[in-house]
């Protein structure tokens, strides 16, 4: 299956890019066209629309000659591993940063050498290098996301690697990523445990350890939350991960936990959770899982009976695993009232974070999201670390990453840590008229 799709930013752009999006059988070399691209025949890509990706990259190219035919091959390739069937954010929050990048002359000075009408090789000039896009499906399977990170090294041979946004497949990726000496910034993966793997491996991302804390103090300083139960899902990192950091903040604030209970991945029945929280009557549960789980356990909720009230009164806490769009339409009324931490607001919209909402607005005619917005800067980071490098060396990639300040983009990146964490600041949400609606930035 292929995408053909073209677009024009608004006039503050003052620039026009042809964009293809092929999805392939074979490895495929994709060029540029010659037309002027006008809104008559500007067609806008459909996020919603669902994708068939194969166990074979997608290329996208976007180029910033658009009278050059240049190949992907001579391009700077990228990788980016995505959970498809998931969330496509990361894609379009990159095919933003490309775009950008590219306008801008691309990263490198390179010689182009394509070939003239009759097949003869004649040189065109010196052209500023582009970026490319490999783009591999982990299909949210961490077994197949190790597989999918060796091949975007060895046969794609990227000089980098973005993604996955899962933290149970970011820690699979990153494994492989240092064992080949391969830079990586994953998306919005929050576990600390990804960058365990070695010091080639990065977050784009703010920590669970980082985002445990913020909501356990905002339970207890602003909700004023005396007692918390703990709704958790087995077997998965983040989720036992954020709990667990959630826990240690709370009870270090004089907070009591009364009660701690599981579930599994694609449970429907809450029941016995539920009824054992309801005995305890907290003040907040934290449920730092994801959809459907999330919003059909808080429904059932408040179904069960707790003393001197028809159902769990408990205001419902989570984490960044609650920005999904199913969330509030599995939940409805039953979500009214409850937060989450996230990675990223529109409505926290100042200067560069401002020009990356109106931009990606223009490009695809919605909000962007965390996700979106982790697409976007895990490129432009490794980008700017290509261009501070002044070449494609690995090492020294990882070194100008590792070396970043002050970084303005979708999201603000004081500095790296030693353990390769973003230090940076995370936004709370509350569920208000069936909205995700900003109730605050906390700042690190």
């Amino acid at each position: 299956m292929s995408k053909h799709i073209s677009f024009t930013l608004k006039s503050a752009f003052k620039w026009t890019i042809f964009l293809s999006f092929l999805i392939i059988i074979a490895y495929v070399l994709v060029g540029c066209s010659q037309d002027e691209v006008t809104p008559e025949n500007t067609t806008l890509i459909q996020p919603q629309a669902p994708m068939q990706f194969s166990t074979e990259p997608v290329y996208i190219y976007i180029s910033n000659k658009p009278y050059t035919s240049i190949l992907p091959d001579q391009a700077i390739k990228i990788g980016l591993l995505v959970e498809a069937g998931l969330d496509l954010n990361p894609i379009y929050g990159a095919e933003l940063a490309m775009a950008e990048i590219n306008r801008e002359g691309g990263i490198l000075k390179s010689t182009i050498i394509p070939p003239d009408d009759q097949g003869e090789a004649i040189i065109t000039g010196v052209l500023d290098t582009p970026i490319a896009l490999v783009i591999r499906d982990t299909k949210d399977d961490p077994a197949i996301t190790e597989k999918q990170t060796m091949d975007l090294i060895i046969k794609d041979k990227v000089v980098a690697i973005i993604g996955p946004g899962y933290s149970r497949n970011a820690i699979s990726a990153s494994k492989v990523a240092q064992n080949y000496g391969v830079p990586m910034v994953a998306t919005t993966a929050t576990s600390p445990d990804v960058t365990s793997a070695g010091d080639y491996v990065f977050l784009g991302a703010f920590t669970d350890t980082f985002q445990g804390k913020v909501m356990a103090s905002f339970a207890r300083e602003s909700l004023k939350a005396r007692t918390a139960a703990l709704l958790i899902q087995k077997g998965d990192p983040y989720t036992e991960g954020l709990s667990k950091q959630f826990e240690d903040d709370f009870t270090a604030l004089g907070g009591n936990i009364v009660a701690r209970e599981f579930y599994f991945a694609g449970d429907t029945d809450f029941k016995a959770q539920l009824t054992a929280i309801a005995k305890q009557a907290p003040d907040v549960v934290f449920m730092p899982g994801f959809t459907p789980e999330v919003p059909l356990a808080i429904k059932q909720a408040r179904t069960i009976p707790q003393k001197n009230a028809a159902g769990i009164t408990a205001t419902f806490l989570g984490g960044d695993g609650w920005e999904e769009t199913e969330l509030v339409p599995l939940g409805g009324d039953a979500l009214e009232g409850s937060y989450f931490s996230i990675l990223f607001s529109p409505d926290v919209a100042d200067g560069k974070v401002k020009d990356f909402v109106d931009n990606y607005q223009s490009m695809f005619g919605m909000d962007p999201d965390s996700g979106s917005a982790m697409g976007y800067d895990a490129l432009k980071l490794v980008v700017t670390a290509i261009r501070r490098a002044g070449s494609v060396d690995k090492k020294a990639i990882r070194d100008q990453i590792a070396a970043t300040s002050g970084y303005k983009g979708a999201t603000y990146i004081q500095n790296y840590d030693e353990n390769r964490y973003p230090i940076k600041s995370a936004v709370i949400m509350v569920i208000k008229n069936g909205k995700f609606v900003l109730h605050q930035q906390v700042q690190p």
